[in-house]
């Protein structure tokens, strides 16, 4: 079930962030940066997220957090999906993109952009978006790691 999330869900999302970075980005970052991003608990990153205008939902599976998104309409961006290993591979994370593209559709943006992680870059193209750069994302201990600019068009 996807749902808006809510405060009560930051610790959760938080681990499920730091479970799937560690688990997923080792083939494509190394330790350190790895460590920068995801190393330790911060969930009010999404408390930050929310008040600059992110929209943030989860998906849950018998009550438990196993993914969550975030898209900004305002900046025409995803800005945010991740699913907690063990749920990997079961179309969670494409059902929570298929919403989050949906609802930036539904408000009338022409594309959606995202900077997604080099090891996700597959699955995005997957599902229609295209690259359009690279740049490099600052983690908020300053350490910078590569990402990948990439855009899908929407239906007006």
């Amino acid at each position: 079930m996807i749902r808006e999330a809510n405060a009560s869900d930051y610790d959760a999302m938080d681990n499920v962030f730091r479970v799937s970075a560690k688990a997923f980005c080792s083939r494509s970052y190394a330790c350190q940066v790895i460590a920068s991003w995801a190393g330790e608990p911060w969930p009010d990153r999404f408390l930050k997220s929310k008040e600059s205008g992110d929209e943030q939902y989860v998906f849950t599976l018998e009550g438990k957090v196993v993914c969550f998104g975030s898209v900004n309409l305002g900046s025409h961006k995803l800005v945010s999906l991740f699913v907690s290993p063990e749920h990997s591979g079961k179309s969670i994370g494409q059902s929570m993109l298929e919403f989050l593209v949906a609802r930036a559709e539904s408000s009338g943006i022409p594309a959606l952009k995202l900077d997604s992680s080099l090891n996700a870059v597959s699955f995005y193209e997957r599902h229609g978006f295209t690259e359009i750069g690279r740049s490099m994302y600052r983690t908020k201990n300053g350490v910078e790691m590569e990402s990948v600019q990439m855009e899908q068009k929407l239906c007006p």
